[in-house]
């Protein structure tokens, strides 16, 4: 896990940036970030804090000047010194991953701090404060405290990869109004986008950031999940790929249908399409033209995924007329992927795509619910689908329907006469 190691994962990932983020140190932020603007991407400074009452608070700082600060009197509250027999070395790296030195407080202990402490000191130096990992029992807030303290000044809640993100955001941010965020907490390269999220961004860049988090300027946290999982980011790539091929009009539909054991997703487009060959070969993981695998990992991986699940994938395009992708899982099959976070999905592509029409539906069972950009940007008055007017419209659009789908029989009536 040196900076260029990390970096080049990063970037192999078709990740836009990091957050590197060491336990109680900031030795290793600068580094980072040199070796990351190098390989194209962008890594934010952060810390990793763990408070007296054993929970981690991730603070996301403004830069590295910022990090020296916190790093310096995070130092001074830290007791004791490092045990490289039980902890291993604590190395202080250069971009190149050459070994400066060592630092030797106790990184693996505790501060003297609490966490309303911790998170003061966090915001004293601009940075804002994350509770990590929330749906952890060791070292989240929740499993170390039982609860939220009430007026604790928190800027996000993080979901681990361990847990559905659509879930842990319900459960963990959404009673506080807090954004949610993700991801991989990797502690080896190979970890490095295992789980992600999307912003609302109009650079990469670490202010950018913040104000998503802080929803200022019409920026905006649009949502997350784990690639390698969620059948749901499986979409949005197929979707991403069909807007990169031109299509003005993208079809997506999500059939759930537990009485005949099946869940069937299909993207309809009408971009340039493939001839024969190159649509019989694009489920092949050896002939593809992509260089990153930031979602999904392409047609090759939900193939696999289908066919884990009892079912397969089918391909049919034609030159000029567009292109069709079918999956079909077996609903019930013990390896069958989660959806995931549908709201993600919608969110990003309408918000990366707003000019292209966009048709989605969802079914479970007898219910479904079916919402298209043309409708949206009707309601809208003019305005985009990715203002915050837009984006607001779009999430409120669909957690309601996606309620709809999940409501008792006896309630939907009441939800369909909700305005």
């Amino acid at each position: 896990m040196h900076p260029s190691a990390i970096a080049r994962a990063a970037a192999d990932a078709g990740l836009d940036g990091i957050v590197i983020c060491d336990h109680n140190a900031a030795d290793n932020v600068a580094a980072v970030g040199r070796a990351a603007r190098a390989a194209g991407c962008v890594a934010l400074p952060g810390i990793e804090i763990t408070t007296e009452e054993e929970v981690h608070l991730v603070a996301l700082l403004p830069d590295a000047a910022a990090a020296g600060v916190l790093h310096a009197r995070v130092a001074a509250a830290l007791p004791g010194r490092n045990a490289p027999a039980a902890f291993g070395e604590q190395v202080i790296a250069d971009e190149h991953g050459d070994v400066l030195g060592f630092n030797d407080s106790l990184l693996a202990g505790a501060t003297a701090w609490t966490v309303r402490r911790a998170a003061d000191e966090i915001h004293r130096v601009g940075g804002l404060a994350v509770a990590a990992h929330a749906d952890r029992e060791r070292f989240g807030i929740v499993g170390q405290l039982g609860f939220v303290p009430p007026g604790l000044p928190l800027d996000a809640i993080e979901v681990s990869a361990a847990t559905a993100y659509d879930a842990g955001r319900r459960r963990y941010a959404d009673p506080l109004a807090l954004p949610a965020i993700t991801g991989s907490d990797a502690h080896e390269p190979g970890a490095i986008g295992r789980a992600l999220t999307f912003l609302h961004l109009d650079r990469a860049e670490t202010a950018e950031v913040h104000r998503a988090i802080r929803a200022e300027r019409g920026r905006a946290v649009l949502g997350g999940g784990r690639p390698m999982e969620d059948l749901a980011l499986h979409i949005l790539d197929i979707a991403r790929n069909s807007a990169d091929a031109g299509a003005t009009r993208i079809e997506i539909r999500v059939d759930e249908d537990p009485e005949a054991d099946a869940l069937r997703i299909a993207v309809v487009d009408n971009g340039r399409g493939m001839d024969a060959e190159t649509a019989a070969r694009v489920t092949d993981p050896f002939v593809t033209s992509r260089r990153t695998r930031v979602v999904g990992l392409g047609l090759p991986l939900l193939r696999q995924a289908a066919e884990a699940a009892g079912g397969g994938l089918r391909v049919t395009s034609e030159p000029g007329a567009g292109t069709r992708v079918e999956a079909v899982f077996g609903f019930s099959h013990l390896d069958r992927a989660p959806l995931g976070d549908v709201e993600t999905t919608v969110l990003v592509l309408m918000a990366s795509h707003p000019d292209v029409d966009l048709d989605w539906t969802h079914r479970r069972g007898p219910r479904e619910y079916s919402l298209a950009t043309a409708d949206l940007r009707a309601a809208l008055d003019g305005a985009s689908l990715a203002s915050p007017a837009g984006l607001a419209l779009l999430r409120s659009a669909v957690r309601h329907g996606e309620l709809s789908l999940a409501a008792p029989a006896a309630s939907r009536s009441r939800l369909e006469n909700q305005p």
